[in-house]
This record gives C-alpha cells, structure tokens and sequence, in this order.
C-alpha cells in the first residue's frame, strides 16, 4: 500500500518521497531505509526519492555507500541520502554501538561516504573506522555525488550541517533556525545556499472537525511515541527536568497546545494558511507531511487527493 501510494503521490505532482528509520518499533515502523528507496525507485519515475533519516551510526559507512548509489542509479539520478546521528537509546545497542560515539561515528562515517562515491579506491584509518582497499562499483549517477542532507536540532549536529550538507532537515522552533543562519555564516555559506525542510503529523479534511475525529487517535499516537523517545534521550543525555518539554497526555490536549512546530489537523483553507506561518517563521522550502499512523489505505489516497487539487495549487502561486 505505502508503494502504491508513493506512485499516487507521483501522479499527483508532489515533489518528493522520504523513508524514515527506527528500529524495535511495535508498529514497524522502517527499519530500512534504503531497501524501501531502491524499492519505491523501480515504482516510479520522477518523483525525488530521500531518507530523513538514515541513522549513520548505526550502519558501516561503506555498505551506505554501496546501497545508496545502487538506489541513485535504480532512480536515475533521483535519490537524496538525508542522515543524522539519531536519539533513542534503546536503538544503539541493537547493533553493539555507544551512543556517546554518535559524533565521531558520524563525521568519520560521512567523509567515508563521500570518499566512496568520488574516489576510485582508498584507505581510511580513524578512532571508530578501519577502511583498507575500499573501491565503491557502480558509482552513483549524480555527480560528484547524490545529494546529502542532514538532520539537526542543536549545537554540533547544526554545526555539521554547515560545514557537510547539502541539505538540512530541520527540526524545532525559529531559534534553531537562527543557530543555523549563524553556523552557514560562520563556514562562509550563504544560510539561502542549501534547501530547509521541516516535518509534522500533518491531515488535511474536507471538514476539519470530523477531520479530527478521524486522525485524533492516529495522530496523538505518533505523538507520544515520538514524546517517549524524546524523554528517553533527555534522561541519557543528563538534560534537566526545568529544560525539557512537558507533553501532552491527551490528543484534546495536544490539539490545544500545537503550534507552528506540531501536528497540523484541518481543511484545506486551514492548511494553507498554516503553511503561510509557518513559512513567515522560518524560510523553509518544503514540508515533508508525515501520513499518521494506521490510517486506511482509500482514506490516504483520498487525502493526497485533496491536498493536490485545494492545498498545493494554492501554495505554489505564493
């Protein structure tokens, strides 16, 4: 159902598609980002196929690499490899890796993956990765290489996309938008150089009241499963309780705390002027809109329905 609403999504002219990666999730929620991109690559034609986001540290940087230009080369030169250090805890020691070597993984992990896709053969000798004789073949088709973008929230992870990504995923409030800015300008970027997505639970009905009703449950379950790994991650990184966030523990609640930054239910006027706002707060170029959960395949193809005729001919006049 996901593949064939992913070839709906191409006929209705939507931009691009993205796979996103969490492990040991009750939903099954995707572990594999990249079998899902080759796969959603032979279905389609034209539509950009990315990750956001394949987890590095939790992966050999070369057998990214290799995966990733087959992916570019079933796509024809369509797919963008969006990456970024991770969070939950319980994810890490799935595959035998310290969470607290995120940093080191990463960065060593991504001039690996470059080095891969533009050079012929190398070794590479670091404090978390020995390489000897890697030769990548095929090369991918985009050259010097797909695109890579990075997701961030804070600090170094906003540091790393200024300095590596050709993209940034972006996630949180205009002030981690603005650390951006200030990180571009600090690399000598232009912080307009590079494309700004952001992502939310996002559904779109024709009556945004019984839009609601239809989604309240989907949606405020994604929603405390994303809060839950977000507790989760506070307590392994020592945050103070003062400094985090409090989550809802209803979905009226959660409706009535959401901001420009949360899930979005509502029709398609309601949509548009959100979007509006949301881009008067942060300059973003698009929105990846996160499907909620366990919806019925007809009512999903139906929403994408109503976003391409009311929601996205009205946006692309702005």
């Amino acid at each position: 159902e996901t593949l064939e609403q992913i070839q709906i999504a191409e006929k209705l002219g939507f931009d691009s598609v993205w796979m996103s990666e969490h492990h040991s999730a009750e939903d099954g929620y995707c572990p594999s980002t990249l079998v899902m991109a080759g796969a959603a690559a032979v279905k389609t034609s034209t539509i950009t196929i990315g990750t956001r986001l394949l987890l590095l540290p939790m992966h050999h940087p070369v057998r990214v690499a290799e995966d990733a230009a087959v992916v570019d080369i079933l796509s024809n030169g369509r797919f963008i490899l969006g990456m970024a250090v991770g969070y939950v805890p319980e994810e890490y020691p799935i595959f035998g890796v310290n969470r607290k070597n995120r940093p080191s993984l990463m960065n060593e992990g991504l001039e690996i993956i470059k080095r891969c896709w533009t050079e012929e053969k190398f070794d590479f000798e670091g404090k978390r990765f020995t390489v000897k004789g890697a030769a990548v073949q095929p090369k991918p088709i985009q050259k010097p290489h797909p695109p890579i973008w990075l997701g961030a929230s804070r600090g170094a992870a906003i540091e790393r996309v200024a300095r590596e990504a050709d993209g940034f995923h972006y996630v949180g409030g205009a002030g981690v938008y603005d650390q951006f800015t200030l990180a571009m300008k600090k690399y000598g970027r232009d912080p307009g150089s590079i494309p700004v997505f952001d992502s939310r639970d996002f559904w779109v009905s024709e009556d945004s009241e019984q839009g609601w009703e239809d989604v309240r449950e989907h949606i405020f379950y994604s929603y405390s499963k994303y809060a839950e790994w977000g507790a989760a991650a506070a307590d392994a990184d020592n945050v103070p309780v003062d400094k985090r966030h409090e989550p809802a523990t209803t979905p009226e609640e959660m409706r009535s705390i959401s901001d420009l930054s949360g899930p979005f239910v509502g029709n398609p006027e309601q949509a548009v002027d959100f979007y509006r706002r949301r881009q008067a707060e942060v300059p973003i170029n698009g929105t990846i809109l996160r499907i909620p959960p366990g919806r019925d395949h007809e009512k999903v193809v139906k929403y994408l329905e109503l976003l391409a005729t009311e929601v996205l001919p009205k946006l692309a006049e702005d």
